[in-house]
C-alpha cells in the first residue's frame, strides 16, 4: 500500500497531533483549523500500519457522518487501497490488507442522556475517532461507553519504535470551543494543569499518575496555507465579538450569556501557599485580616461552604471550604470547625468568627416548608455551635456586586504581585467546585432565545454561597475619569493679566 501524500511543516498544528501516542487526542480550535482532516489521516495511518484492525469512524447524526468526515475518508483514501467500498446497509469500508473502517452515527432516536449507545457497541475496536465530539447529541455516556470498546490487538507492522506493538487503542477527538462536558471532562482538566492544578476529572495513567489525553488546540490562522483565499475574510466578515474569539481564534474562554465573563481562572484561582503567605505577611506586619464564612444547604444536592480572609484594602481571599452532598448538620459543622480551627492556626488567634452568612431558607422551620414546625437548619446549626445569619438574597444585585469583585481594575495592584491591574477576589485553587461551577454559569434564555436577567437555576451552590460570601462588602467604586471644568471666578484673578503679558511678549519676539 502506497505511503499518504500528506505533508506537514515542521511543528505545526496538525503535525503535533499526528506526532501524538496519547491514549486520548483531543484536536480542538476554530473553524477550519484542520480537524477533521488530521484525524482522517491518522486514522488512514493506522488502518495501513495495523493490518486487520478494526477502525470506527463516528458522527453525531447519519446526515453529519455522511457529509463531512466520510466524505473527507473517501477524498484523502487511495482508491487502490480500497477493496470493498462502503454500502447503504453497512457503511462499512474494507482495505485491502484486511483493515475494515466503520462509520457509524451516534445519536438513536428517543435516545435519552443515560442511554447507551447500542449502534456503536457491538464491535470491538482498534482505533476510534468521533468528529465534532460538543455535538448536542452526544453525552458524555457515549464518550465512556467508546472507551470500553478500545480493546483491539491488530499487530503493528511498521518500523515506529514510539507506536504501541499492538492495537493502538487510541481515542480520537475533534471538536470546537464549546461549554459542555467535553469542556469540563476533556478539556479543562487540561488547562488546570497548565495553569499548575489537578483537576479530579483529569485522565491519568492509574500507576505513573501520568496524563492519557493530549489537548492540541489552535486558531483557523494555523491552517491558512490549506484554506480559500476568501474563508478567513469570510469568516473576519462574518463573526465579531465572543464569536469571533470562539469560532476563528478557537478560544475556550469566550462564550456568550456567562454571568460571570470577566473571570479568567488564571488570574482569580491562586496557590494556597501564595494566599498563606500574604495573610501571613499581613499578621506579621501588623494587620488583623477579617474572616468571613458563607453557607448554601443542601443534602441530596451539595452543601457549599467558604471561608475568606478581608485584607486591609478589601481583597478578599477564599481561601477554605468544602462541596460535599448527603452529609447531615453534624457533619457538616464538624467541617467548619476543622476550616475555623486551619483559620485560627494561620491567623495565630487573632480573630474573631462572626455568624456564618446562609442562604434565608435555611432559617424557614422544616428547612423551607412553611407548612412544618420545628427546628430550622439554620436551629440544628446553631445547637451545633455554629450560628448562622441570612444572607443578602437578592440575586441580581449579589451578581453585580461578585462582578464588580471579579472585574480588573487596573488603578489596583495586585495584592500579591504588586503589578497594578487586579481584581479583588480570589479563590484557592484547591477549591475547584468555584472554578467548575463559574465557567458553567450562565443567562437564562426565553423562548425566542433571547437572554433574561436570570441565570440558569442548576449547580449554582457555589455561585450562590460567593454571593453570600460578599453580603456585608461594599461594591467597589469605579475610577471615572472627569474633564476639567471651569475655575470659580475668583481663582482667575490674574487670568486677564497672564494673557496679555503672553499677547506682549509674543508682539515683542
Amino acid at each position: 500500500m502506497a505511503l499518504l501524500t500528506y505533508k506537514l511543516q515542521e511543528d505545526s498544528l496538525q503535525h503535533r497531533f499526528q506526532q501524538s501516542r496519547a491514549k486520548i487526542q483531543v484536536f480542538g480550535g476554530g473553524f477550519g483549523n484542520g480537524k477533521t482532516t488530521s484525524a482522517v489521516v491518522k486514522g488512514l495511518q493506522l488502518a495501513k500500519d495495523y493490518p486487520g484492525s478494526n477502525g470506527l469512524i463516528a458522527r453525531s447524526t447519519y446526515p453529519k457522518l455522511n457529509d463531512t468526515i466520510r466524505k473527507e475518508f473517501l477524498r484523502w483514501c487511495p482508491n487502490n487501497w480500497i477493496k470493498r467500498k462502503a454500502l447503504s446497509i453497512d457503511n462499512i469500508v474494507e482495505l485491502t490488507n484486511e483493515s475494515v473502517i466503520n462509520f457509524r452515527y451516534i445519536a438513536q432516536q428517543g435516545k435519552s442522556a443515560e442511554s447507551s449507545t447500542s449502534n456503536l457497541l457491538s464491535a470491538t475496536y482498534d482505533w476510534i475517532i468521533v468528529d465534532q465530539m460538543e455535538d448536542p447529541e452526544i453525552s458524555k455516556k457515549d464518550f465512556d461507553d467508546l472507551m470500553g470498546r478500545l480493546r483491539g490487538s491488530a499487530p503493528y507492522v511498521g518500523d515506529d519504535p514510539t507506536m504501541p506493538v499492538s492495537g493502538p487503542r487510541w481515542f480520537m477527538i475533534t471538536c470546537n470551543p464549546t461549554r459542555n462536558w467535553v469542556y469540563r471532562h476533556l478539556v479543562k482538566p487540561l488547562h488546570d494543569l497548565a495553569k499548575g492544578f489537578r483537576n479530579p476529572d483529569l485522565l491519568v495513567n492509574n500507576v505513573t499518575g501520568e496524563p492519557l489525553i493530549e489537548l492540541f488546540e489552535g486558531s483557523t490562522y494555523e491552517n491558512k496555507d490549506n484554506l480559500p483565499e476568501d474563508f478567513i475574510m469570510g469568516l473576519e466578515s462574518t463573526y465579531t465579538g465572543q464569536m469571533r474569539t470562539r469560532f476563528l481564534m478557537g478560544e475556550w474562554g469566550a462564550f456568550e450569556g456567562l454571568v460571570y465573563p470577566q473571570y479568567n481562572a488564571g488570574v482569580h484561582m491562586l496557590d494556597p501557599d501564595k494566599i498563606k503567605w500574604y495573610v501571613e505577611h499581613l499578621v506579621d506586619s501588623g494587620f488583623a485580616p477579617e474572616v468571613i464564612e458563607a453557607y448554601d444547604h443542601g443534602i441530596a444536592s451539595p452543601a457549599c461552604y467558604g471561608l475568606a480572609f478581608v485584607d486591609h484594602i478589601g481583597n478578599v481571599f477564599e481561601m477554605d471550604g468544602f462541596y460535599e452532598k448527603e452529609k447531615t448538620p453534624e457533619e457538616l459543622a464538624e467541617r467548619i470547625r476543622h476550616a475555623r480551627g486551619r483559620a485560627h492556626n494561620l491567623l495565630h488567634g487573632f480573630y474573631s468568627f462572626r455568624p456564618v452568612l446562609a442562604d434565608p431558607s435555611v432559617f424557614k422551620r422544616g428547612g423551607g416548608t412553611a407548612k412544618t414546625v420545628g427546628t430550622s437548619v439554620a436551629g440544628l446549626f446553631d445547637e451545633l455551635g455554629i450560628p448562622m445569619e441570612r444572607a443578602n438574597n437578592d440575586i441580581l444585585a449579589g451578581i453585580a456586586k461578585v462582578q464588580s469583585y471579579l472585574a480588573i481594575d487596573m488603578h489596583h495592584m495586585h495584592p500579591i504581585t504588586g503589578t497594578l491591574g487586579s481584581p479583588r477576589l480570589f479563590f484557592n485553587t484547591d477549591l475547584t467546585w468555584n472554578d467548575t461551577e463559574i465557567v458553567d454559569y450562565t443567562w437564562r434564555k426565553d423562548t425566542r432565545g433571547e437572554y433574561e436577567d436570570v441565570p440558569v437555576d442548576r449547580n449554582d451552590h457555589a455561585m450562590d454561597k460567593t454571593k453570600y460570601l460578599l453580603t456585608h462588602r461594599p461594591r467597589i467604586a469605579q475610577f471615572v475619569a472627569k474633564t476639567p471644568g471651569i475655575a470659580r471666578k475668583y481663582m482667575r484673578w490674574q487670568e486677564g493679566d497672564i494673557k496679555s503679558q503672553v499677547r506682549n511678549h509674543r508682539h515683542a519676539a
